[in-house]
C-alpha cells in the first residue's frame, strides 16, 4: 500500500467523529431522501423540484463552524443520492444544483470552507440512479456515466475520500457488475491518498479502505443491513442518524438525547470505529436547531474528554456492561454510565496501574490492585451521568 494512503488511513482513524449530511431537492418535500421511491412519485413530478430549490440561507462557513463546535473532524456529504440529482456542477448532466434558482456550486463552497478550517471532506455518491434512462437500458453507457462522475468529483474538488452507496441494488458479482476495482485504480491514479468506502453490505474489496455500518454498532446486525463482521484490514465506521431520518423529515421528532449520542460515540470508539453522525439540512440550507443543540453539547463533552476518543484504539475488554473502554499508549480510558453494584468496578488488569483520575477534572479516584485484579471505588453518583471517563495511567 502506498505510504501516503497509509498515512491518510491512520489520520482518518484518529479523527473518530464526523458529520454525515444528506441534502438534496427531496428536502423540499420534508419526508426524507427516499420520498420519490416510497411514494412512487413519477419523474415528471419529481424532477421539477429543482426549479424550486433555492437554499438562500446556506452558508458553508457556518456549517463548518458547527462541525468544529461539535468536535467533529470530517464531513461526508451527498454529492448525488439515489434520485440522481447532483449537488455540484457536474459537466456530465444538466440535472444539477447550478441549474436551479440557487445557481451556486454548493460543494465547491463547502470544499473551500473545509480546506480553510482543516476539516476533511468526503463525498457520498450513489451508483444507483432512479432517473437515468441508461440505468435500466444500457449498462455499459451507465457505467461510463457514473464512473465519469466519481472521477470528476475527485479531479474537481480533491476530497479526502469517496463514500459509495447503492451497489447493493445489484449485489451479484459485485466487483464485475459495477467495475469497482477498475474505478478504484483510476481514482488512485488521480489521487493516491484517496480513501474509499462502499456501503454494499459485503466483505470489503482489497482496494476499499472503510467498512461502514448503517444505523448500528460494528459487529452487530440489529437492523439487518450489516451481515458482515468487521474486517481486520479495514477502517471501521458507523453511520447513524440523530432522529430516525437521513434526509430532512419535518415530521420526525424522535431526536436522540445528547447523553445517548455521547454514549454511542464512546461505544464506537470502544469498538475501534469512527462515528459518522447525520444531519439532514432543511430546504433553506440551515440545519435544524434540535440537531445543532445536540451536536454543540457533544462538543462540550469532547472538550473535556476528547483524549478518550480522538486517536485512541478500542477492543480493550471483551465486554463492558458498565459502558465502554478506549486506550492510547499511556492510558486506558473507562467510559462509565452504568454504575456497577455497590459502586465497585472490578477489572482484569495484567498491567500495573500508576494512577487513576476523572479525565474531565483530574480529580483522583481511589483504587486497589492485587496482582491482575483492579478495583475502582466509585462515588454513589457518577460526576457526569452522560458519560464519566476514568483515565488509568499504565
Amino acid at each position: 500500500m502506498d505510504k501516503r494512503r497509509q498515512q491518510a488511513r491512520e489520520n482518518f482513524r484518529k479523527m473518530r467523529f464526523g458529520m454525515f449530511v444528506h441534502w438534496g431537492i427531496y428536502s423540499l418535500l420534508g419526508r426524507g431522501e427516499w420520498v420519490m421511491y416510497h411514494e412512487k412519485i413519477p419523474l415528471s413530478e419529481y424532477k421539477p423540484l429543482m426549479e424550486r430549490f433555492n437554499p438562500q440561507l446556506f452558508n458553508a462557513e457556518e456549517w463548518v463552524g458547527l462541525v468544529q463546535k461539535a468536535g467533529m473532524r470530517y464531513i461526508t456529504i451527498t454529492a448525488k443520492h439515489h434520485d440522481g440529482f447532483c449537488m455540484y456542477d457536474s459537466e456530465l448532466t444538466d440535472y444539477k444544483i447550478t441549474n436551479t434558482p440557487f445557481k451556486r456550486d454548493m460543494l465547491k463552497e463547502l470544499a473551500d470552507a473545509c480546506r480553510k478550517a482543516k476539516i476533511a471532506l468526503l463525498f457520498y455518491y450513489s451508483p444507483l440512479d432512479w432517473q437515468h434512462p441508461a440505468y435500466k437500458t444500457d449498462w455499459v453507457a451507465y457505467t461510463r456515466y457514473w464512473h465519469g462522475q466519481v472521477l470528476e468529483l475527485v479531479r474537481k474538488y480533491r476530497p479526502y475520500g469517496i463514500w459509495l452507496d447503492g451497489c447493493w441494488d445489484k449485489p451479484e458479482n459485485l466487483d464485475e457488475t459495477w467495475k469497482l476495482t477498475e474505478l478504484y485504480h483510476r481514482l488512485r491514479a488521480v489521487d493516491p491518498t484517496l480513501l474509499i468506502a462502499n456501503n454494499h453490505h459485503q466483505k470489503p474489496l482489497p482496494d476499499e479502505d472503510i467498512q461502514t455500518y448503517e444505523q448500528d454498532l460494528p459487529g452487530e446486525n440489529k437492523v439487518g443491513f450489516n451481515p458482515i463482521p468487521p474486517d481486520d484490514n479495514a477502517l471501521i465506521e458507523s453511520c447513524m442518524t440523530i432522529n430516525n431520518s437521513w434526509g430532512y423529515n419535518a415530521n420526525d421528532t424522535q431526536h436522540k438525547a445528547p447523553a445517548q449520542l455521547i454514549r454511542i460515540l464512546a461505544e464506537c470508539a470502544g469498538r475501534d470505529a469512527n462515528l459518522l453522525l447525520n444531519v439532514g439540512p432543511k430546504p433553506d440550507g440551515t440545519i435544524q436547531m434540535e440537531h445543532q443543540e445536540r451536536l454543540i453539547e457533544m462538543g462540550g463533552w469532547l472538550r473535556k474528554n476528547g483524549k478518550a476518543i480522538y486517536a485512541t484504539r478500542g477492543r480493550v475488554f471483551n465486554s463492558c456492561e458498565w459502558g465502554a473502554a478506549t486506550r492510547d499508549d499511556k492510558h486506558i480510558y473507562l467510559h462509565l454510565w452504568n454504575s456497577p453494584t455497590e459502586h465497585l468496578l472490578q477489572l482484569h488488569m495484567p498491567m500495573r496501574i500508576k494512577s487513576a483520575c476523572w479525565l474531565a477534572t483530574k480529580a483522583p479516584l481511589r483504587y486497589d490492585q492485587v496482582e491482575e485484579k483492579l478495583t475502582l471505588h466509585l462515588p454513589p453518583t457518577l460526576p457526569d451521568p452522560r458519560n464519566s471517563v476514568v483515565a488509568l495511567e499504565v
